[in-house]
């Protein structure tokens, strides 16, 4: 198996992560019972979206990397380079 899909695969799941975090701070957001600000929180969700949408496009694109190396023959090391 390649290692850049499976790399590539844990960061979408470390992406998703951050997007699930995010969203509960957005869901409880009326709640009243904490000691986070309302600044905080906001800025903290903003936080995590971007860094969750830099996580996906990063791994996409060591997916399609990945999917591109796949497809070229490998190369021969064993000859005399001319």
């Amino acid at each position: 198996m390649n290692k850049d899909k499976t790399r590539s695969g844990l960061f979408g799941v470390a992406a998703l992560y951050l997007l699930y975090q995010a969203y509960g701070l957005f869901e409880s957001r009326g709640d009243t019972d904490t000691t986070m600000t309302p600044t905080a929180r906001i800025l903290f969700i903003s936080l995590f979206v971007l860094a969750a949408a830099a996580l996906l496009v990063y791994a996409v694109r060591l997916w399609l990397k990945a999917l591109r190396d796949e497809k070229q023959p490998p190369e021969d090391d064993t000859g005399l380079k001319q």
